[in-house]
């Protein structure tokens, strides 16, 4: 005889219950760790030596971010190798969104003048937010007695020797090479580990150019120890109006700026990624940081995540191609 009993199992409208109340939970639970973040202080990476324009972008950073999820964002420096060692750290770094990195456009030229770098440029980071751009300028040594574009290519055909630039990130120094492409002449570029050295050097005259961020220089600017030469923008910057450009100089195809943004490890939890995103676009809307990303000659720039990943993308492509353009074998 057939028993009908519902004994040991679980009514259909019993289970759908169940399981939508699992997935509330689970819901519930997802919500609470991405409200959590942050839950104890967040590292920002700076590639970049205490005084330049890369870190001062990562204190604005830390404090905006500080100030926006009541959380400590301590900034380390990390110099060196182009950037490459504080990318290996961050590509390292669990995907927890408690270390960050600030990029700058060295991390996109990178790929071009390294046969390898230990890590994936596109697979190891998770773009998060851009911060600001700016155009590279052109300054010279005030011992080289050198003002324009002219007097530079003069004194490069009088004496050849005479064209050490002071490079302190991949970006500058292919900018340089851009300039010697350009010109013909031999511009020798001499690194550094970070712009506050390379400005340093020359000041005193111990390299006699520089192709660097305006940022890098205002420290120094209005002392008489070096001369702006150019902005490498095709319009001039509203941050030094009356430095002319390359293309007012008679080289209108020479364009170089530096950006700057944020990125973690790769596979950062999106809800993250995006409260990140969120409080970084609203700061930089913010009269206050307006101002002082003005002091360090810095427009900001606001994108989301998706589009800074496809920018990264397409700058490292146009790197590469301006690489081989130049001559620049990777090393």
């Amino acid at each position: 005889m057939h028993k009908n009993s519902t004994q040991g199992f679980i009514p259909r409208r019993s289970a759908l219950a169940s399981l939508a109340a699992l997935a509330c939970l689970g819901s519930a639970a997802f919500d609470a760790t991405a409200q959590a973040y942050p839950s104890k202080p967040v590292q920002i990476v700076v590639a970049a030596t205490p005084g330049g324009g890369t870190d001062a972008i990562g204190r604005v950073l830390g404090d905006v971010l500080a100030a926006a999820l009541k959380q400590p964002f301590v900034v380390q420096n990390k110099a060196g190798a182009s950037g490459t060692i504080a990318s290996e750290m961050v590509a390292r770094a669990p995907a927890d969104g408690y270390t960050l990195m600030v990029l700058q456009n060295g991390h996109t030229t990178n790929p071009a003048t390294f046969k390898k770098l230990p890590y994936d440029t596109f697979t190891d980071f998770t773009p998060i937010a851009t911060l600001g751009r700016s155009p590279l300028v052109l300054v010279s040594s005030s011992v080289t007695n050198v003002k324009t574009f002219k007097d530079l290519t003069d004194a490069g055909k009088k004496t050849p020797d005479s064209l050490s630039f002071g490079s302190a990130e991949t970006s500058t120094r292919l900018a340089t090479e851009m300039l010697a492409g350009a010109t013909s002449l031999p511009m020798v570029s001499v690194s550094y580990k970070g712009t506050g050295p390379a400005m340093t050097d020359l000041a005193g005259g111990h390299v006699n150019y520089s192709v660097t961020t305006i940022a890098s220089t205002l420290a120094m600017k209005g002392s008489g120890k070096f001369n702006y030469v150019a902005v490498l923008s095709p319009q001039r910057t509203p941050f030094l109006p009356e430095v002319p450009t390359l293309a007012e100089q008679g080289f209108p195809n020479i364009e170089a700026g530096g950006w700057w943004g944020v990125v973690g490890p790769a596979r950062m939890p999106k809800a993250v990624v995006q409260q990140l995103n969120t409080a970084i676009q609203a700061a930089l809307n913010t009269p206050e940081v307006k101002k002082r990303l003005a002091a360090l000659s810095i427009e900001p720039w606001s994108v989301s995540p998706e589009e800074f990943d496809k920018f990264i993308h397409k700058d490292v492509d146009l790197n590469i191609r301006l690489a081989k353009k130049a001559g620049i074998e990777p090393e």
